[in-house]
Parts: C-alpha cells; structure tokens; sequence
C-alpha cells in the first residue's frame, strides 16, 4: 500500500484534502500533518472540511487555513482522511467528485467503498497510526509540526491512552512521534485541560440530571437547545461529558444527547468491554467503533429521542 500511496501522490501537483463534519483530533491532526508534509515537497495543497475546527483543537499548527470551501475548481488528487461514508463531508462532498483520483484512508468499520485506494485497518485505533506508518514507509521527514498534529490524532482517540483501543502499535508510534518533537504537554493541556466555565458548568448540570437503568448499567443524560442557550456553552464544549457518566463504577454504557438546535439531537455512545454500541448507533443511521458511536437525528424532539434511544440500548444490555 506504501508504494501504491506513494505513486499516486508524487503523480499530483494538486492535492485536496478532507476529513469528516464536526473533526476531531484524528481528523484535523491527520488532515494537517498530510498537508504540511504535501508543503514540504513542493505539492500544491488545500484542506476543506465542512465544519471549522472545535476551540480545544484551535493550538494545531495551519488550522487557520482549514477551508469550508475549495479555492479550486479541480484538483489531480483528493485524499480523505477518517471517514467511513462519503455522506459525512458534508458540504464539501462535491469537491471531491472533481478529483481525478481519490485515496481513502481510515480506521473505520467502512460504509461505502469510495475510493480509487483504499488504505483502511479497522484494527488501528487512529487514522493518525495508519498515516504516520506510511510516512515512515515512503521515507518521509515527520518535522515537530507534524508530530504534534499525528499525535495529537493518537491521543485523542485513545483518550490518552487509557481507551481499550491502545495498541503497542499506538504506544510505539506515538513514541517515535514524540522523538521527532511532538509535544504531549501541549496536546494534553489544550484538548483535556482548557474548558470554560460555561462548559463546566454544564457537565455539572448533564452528571446532576443523569438518569440509570438496568441496574444502573445504563445512564443518560441530555441537553436541551435552551440549556445550551442558557448556559452560554457550545456543542464543543460537550467534549469528554460522555465518558464522565462512563467513569461511574457500575454503568457499563453511556450516552449523551444534545439538541443543539431544535429538532436535531447530536449522540455519543460510549460503552466498555464487549458490549458494541456502535450497532445500535447504525440502527439510527450513525456509526462508529464497539466502544465508541454516534449518530445524529433530524426533525425528532428532545424526548422521543431519548425514548428510543433508551429502549434500544436497554435490549443491547439485557441481550448481553
């Protein structure tokens, strides 16, 4: 695959480059370090990305030239990072329909097959391992920039590293991307340490009104539209309240609805050891990993939501 990627990169000399509504730090980390390294040997590249980078990712080197839209009308290259369904580029999907090839690269479980290569291991707990891999194989200088935005990838997605995703895989890779001047501390204290009063507020607010069922195996927790608007926080701010509920000793999946406008409920899952939340996620049009999924749902109040998201994850646990 190294060669393959290596071939169709040098033959560009215009790279698109995009990754998945709302980003993380996998998508945006992974999107960046592509595009320095792109800079680095004289390609002409661009990143789209339908949504602008959330506050706790604003540190990552370049995230200012993140565009919503394309600057061109066509590139030779598209190169789409973390994303399992053309669907989920949003806006920014037809752009890449003008590339003259494509390449895929991703972690995810895949629900299309777009694509002319196709790099995908849903056994690696980052895009970001999977990207850093071929730059090491294709012989790539990785600068300090670079590794923090891979690292960051890394990081993010196995929740430094406490996640059931964190592979010795991960744990080497993110090794040697330390070795060539990323910075754990300022990923650690930007993503996991800088959230606003106003979000701390809120999550005191989602723990207070957490609800629990099956025995207390399950909890939930939702946030209304005039929640959001009341407390002053945003959507992004939300980050991480998910895996707090998780953290309770006998609640063994946890879930988070926020309307965060009305009539549209955005959903984490999250759950631990075997119990695979992200089928029940694709039940309602989402994905994601076993332990790790979202989905979103349009037009339906707060409640019914939270009415049928309920009953269907009470049936994943008692069938468990």
């Amino acid at each position: 695959m190294a060669s393959a990627f290596q071939e169709e990169v040098g033959k560009a000399t215009s790279v698109l480059i995009g990754t998945h509504l709302n980003p993380d730090g996998d998508a945006l980390g992974c999107a960046i370090a592509f595009s320095l390294y792109l800079d680095s040997i004289g390609i002409e590249n661009e990143i789209v990305c339908h949504h602008k980078a959330p506050r706790n990712l604003e540190f990552l080197p370049k995230v200012d030239e993140v565009h919503q839209e394309a600057r061109r009308e066509s590139y030779d290259l598209g190169v789409i990072l973390d994303l399992d369904a053309m669907d989920r580029l949003g806006r920014t999907e037809p752009y890449f329909a003008t590339c003259k090839r494509v390449i895929v690269i991703d972690h995810h479980i895949p629900h299309q097959k777009p694509g002319d290569l196709r790099i995908i291991d849903s056994d690696s707990p980052a895009t970001a391992v999977i990207l850093t891999r071929l730059l090491m194989e294709i012989g790539a200088t990785i600068t300090g920039p670079m590794a923090t935005c891979l690292l960051t990838g890394i990081v993010t997605d196995t929740g430094s590293f406490r996640f059931r995703n964190t592979t010795p895989d991960a744990l080497s890779v993110s090794a040697y991307l330390l070795e060539q001047g990323g910075d754990l501390n300022e990923i650690s204290e930007e993503v996991f340490q800088n959230r606003p009063l106003s979000g701390a507020r809120l999550l005191g607010h989602v723990l207070e009104t957490m609800k629990l069922a099956c025995d207390d195996r399950l909890a939930w927790s939702s946030i209304s539209f005039d929640r959001f608007v009341e407390s002053g926080a945003k959507d992004e701010d939300t980050e991480g309240f998910v895996n707090e509920m998780l953290f309770v000793t006998s609640v063994q999946i946890a879930v988070l609805m926020r309307e965060t406008k009305p009539g549209k409920v955005r959903v984490s899952i999250r759950s631990r050891r075997d119990l695979d939340v992200a089928e029940v996620a694709r039940d309602f049009g989402g994905g994601g990993h076993k332990n790790a999924a979202g989905c979103v749902f349009e037009e339906m109040a707060l409640q019914e939501v939270e009415d049928r998201l309920v009953r269907r994850l009470k049936v994943c646990l008692e069938s468990s």
